[in-house]
């Protein structure tokens, strides 16, 4: 049975989505997830709010993400997880049943994970410093109730095997996630684009908006497709998405750079020379020197729309015809690296749409 087939037989709860309508603070932890599951450079979509809190579907796997939250410092308790509320139902057996198919075989490499704020406590000890516990691994008296306990829930006639069954700690808040969340974000671009977004809190608040509408989405399709369409937001997405907040002067910044360690590849000491530089006029600009914020403002002039069709053809003509014009002029402590630098960044700013000509 492949993945598409087991997940359309697995029961859906949209009641949150219905009494509710309106997004969960719980459901940004699925934001960061998200976040952690694009740097790996796998396809997936992350469902939002309708067999679980949070799905992950991949092309040939399932994942499960439960999320609780606990305001004060207690740990977790088996006890807990197994207490059945009036409908019979506990945390983890609602989890669990996920893992079974039409024909109550477990399906082991289907992922389950009861996430929460606070440590597990198997009855033996708190796993204060762990993230992810293997629950088939705590202690045997604990695995031996839960095991115990689910048969009986979930009605089932063989032993379960609590394969690719896990509690997660986490350090977000899942009860003020928001805090955190921008912080996460922006540190995720410079690890992924080595560049800051621009306008984090408005990316944060379009993020938001994207999974809340996913999450509010109140009607059961009957098609897989439909679902990860409706309630799931997919890495392709996001590919689009992220990459429009991306600092295009950040961008620019790389592009100048490959363009150096591409054209100067057989002359280490030019392109040694130029990387510095680039760096360098980076640097003061960002400092708004004013005698490199006015050079930069004569060889934009270059590229202004009477002036342009003068130009030479190639990149490095024009490189080279900006310097000569420019040399003259510099400043004594500016070098013609540093101004050769300087034309290049101009024209991958130009490219990237950070100015206009």
């Amino acid at each position: 049975m492949s993945v598409n087939e087991h997940y359309m037989n697995l029961p859906f709860d949209l009641s949150g989505s219905r009494a509710k309508n309106r997004f969960r603070n719980e459901l940004l932890w699925g934001l960061k997830k998200m976040l952690e599951l694009y740097k790996d450079g796998n396809d997936f979509t992350m469902v939002f709010d309708y067999s679980c809190d949070i799905e992950v579907h991949k092309q040939d796997s399932l994942e499960f993400y439960q999320l609780k939250t606990q305001n004060n410092s207690n740990a977790y308790t088996i006890d807990r997880i197994l207490k059945t509320n009036n409908s019979g139902d506990s945390i983890l057996g609602k989890l669990y049943i996920l893992k079974y198919d039409p024909k109550s075989s477990e399906k082991d490499d289907i992922k389950i994970s009861l996430v929460c704020n606070a440590p597990l406590n198997d009855g033996k000890k708190t796993f204060n410093n762990v993230e992810i516990v293997d629950i088939a691994n705590i202690d045997s008296k604990a695995v031996k109730k839960i095991k115990e306990m689910i048969k009986k829930e979930l009605k089932l006639t063989e032993e379960i095997n609590l394969k690719n069954s896990h509690y997660e700690k986490t350090s977000m808040d899942l009860i003020y996630p928001e805090k955190t969340l921008i912080g996460e974000i922006a540190l995720f671009f410079e690890d992924t684009f080595n560049s800051e977004p621009k306008k984090v809190n408005m990316l944060f608040k379009m993020l938001k908006g994207e999974i809340e509408r996913k999450a509010s989405f109140e009607l059961a399709e009957i098609t897989y497709e439909g679902i990860l369409e409706k309630k799931g937001v997919s890495k392709n997405y996001l590919d689009v998405f992220l990459h429009e907040y991306k600092d295009t002067a950040d961008t620019a910044v790389e592009k100048a750079k490959r363009f150096v360690e591409d054209r100067y590849q057989n002359n280490f000491i030019v392109k040694l020379k130029l990387l510095r530089s680039i760096s360098q006029m980076m640097s003061q600009l960002s400092l708004n020197n004013m005698q490199v914020k006015e050079m930069e403002e004569k060889i934009k002039e270059y590229f202004s729309e009477e002036n342009l069709p003068n130009l030479p053809e190639t990149e490095i003509d024009i490189i080279e015809e900006i310097c000569t014009e420019m040399m003259p002029n510099k400043l004594i402590e500016i070098s013609e690296s540093d101004i050769k630098a300087l034309v290049i960044l101009v024209m991958k700013k130009i490219e990237e749409g950070v100015y206009e000509i």
